[in-house]
């Protein structure tokens, strides 16, 4: 686009400047060689002066033949004063050449000087051989030479406006790519980290099987052991600390149940509600404590990175409902509203007046303080005990926008 209207531009230049020193043969007399040899010449140059500027990159060698052309036009109002103010004209044509092509302030200067004093000199010299100063004239075809200055600065700045934009584009269009890669790699980094939270969580699930159960496994041989001694010597005795270990037995399967719970729905296609659903059911069977889960609001929008939080919190919450508070019903409510998650954990048991949290309720809060949470406990001596959390989703998803 910037080569066409230079080369439109530079074709009228060229024809105006031909056709205008044209017109000059035509006003002269016979026996007027001298003067039809300047006017030739004065084509010859501007031609030769016209095809080097639009050719060349050096601006030296511009201002070289911008001067060429000043003097040569200088030379018709100087040697044609009959005409009048038409060398004027060329003055416009030349003055949209240097305001186009140079930046330079000091050009525009030294052009516009030269220009004023030249126009002053051939004003004296028309009036000094007709013996008559037109004021209107004068403005009028100088107007045109402010003209020509006027489009030549505009359409150089034109041009270097869309250049500027070319610039930034090229830029805008890097910055682009960069942060397409950015994007790819941070999307790299979500799945890393979403991966380090499932090992993290499995980690954390084998340790506390490790703990739980390997306790209790502990306890129970220590117990069939004394059972074994007492098996002779006082059945009775024998029998209770059977009925312990029975129950010790069932706890610790309890446990692995739970934690192959979690396990197996890290890897299910079935929604989160579900899973929940169907770890509540399996507790309720479990423990005969009945259990009720309430949502609103859309839980597929819950970020996978916390929902397995969220269900190993539930999980330790409805263990320490019936383990610690001996309650008959827990309910669990998940809602998600205005952009957070709200989690509550209630139930109906013993409940406590001053609350001294054990390993459980401890590991619960660093896991919701991890993902940027709020942890709150209450409790009520009689009337119950609940866990209240929040979790904002903005904070704890990866969100990439391509």
């Amino acid at each position: 686009m910037k080569n066409m209207s230079l080369f439109l531009f530079s074709l009228i230049r060229i024809i105006m400047l031909v056709i205008l020193s044209s017109y000059y043969l035509q006003m002269m007399a016979s026996g007027e060689d001298w003067r039809k040899i300047y006017v030739v010449v004065a084509i010859v140059v501007f031609i030769g002066s016209h095809f080097t500027q639009m050719s060349v990159q050096r601006k030296s060698i511009q201002v070289g033949c911008s001067i060429a052309d000043f003097i040569v036009i200088s030379g018709f109002g100087l040697l044609f004063p009959e005409s009048g103010y038409l060398y004027l004209i060329f003055y416009g044509v030349l003055a949209t050449t240097v305001f186009l092509l140079y930046d330079k302030k000091s050009v525009h200067w030294v052009f516009s000087i030269a220009f004023v004093a030249v126009w002053a000199l051939v004003s004296w010299i028309i009036y000094e051989k007709t013996s008559s100063f037109s004021i209107t004239s004068n403005i009028v075809n100088a107007m045109f030479v402010f003209y020509g200055s006027a489009v030549g600065t505009l359409i150089r700045n034109f041009h270097k406006s869309k250049e500027t934009i070319a610039v930034q584009y090229e830029q805008l269009t890097e910055a682009h790519d960069a942060l397409q890669d950015a994007h790819t790699q941070l999307s790299k980094y979500a799945e890393q980290v979403e991966q380090l939270t499932v090992v993290r969580e499995r980690t954390e699930i084998a340790r506390e099987i490790h703990d739980a159960v390997g306790h209790k496994m502990t306890a129970l041989i220590v117990q069939l052991q004394v059972a074994q001694e007492m098996t002779g010597r006082d059945a009775d005795k024998s029998k209770d600390i059977l009925t312990v270990c029975e129950q010790l037995t069932r706890d610790s399967l309890n446990e692995i149940r739970l934690s192959v719970r979690t396990l197996k729905e890290d890897n299910s296609t079935s929604s989160f509600q579900q899973n929940l659903k169907e770890l509540l059911d399996d507790f309720t069977l479990m423990t005969n404590m009945k259990t009720r889960l309430e949502h609103e609001g859309d839980v597929a929008t819950i970020p996978s990175t916390l929902r397995l939080t969220i269900k190993r919190i539930i999980q330790e919450g409805l263990t320490n409902a019936k383990r610690h508070g001996d309650a008959d019903v827990c309910v669990v409510s998940l809602r998600i509203v205005d952009g957070k998650v709200m989690l509550e954990i209630s139930d109906d048991g013993r409940g406590q007046k001053n609350v001294i949290p054990n390993f459980g309720l401890i590991n619960m809060k660093e896991r919701v303080e991890e993902h940027g949470g709020v942890f709150e406990i209450k409790s009520v001596e009689g009337e119950g005990f609940m866990i209240l959390i929040s979790f904002p989703i903005q904070e704890t998803n990866v969100e990439v926008v391509g």
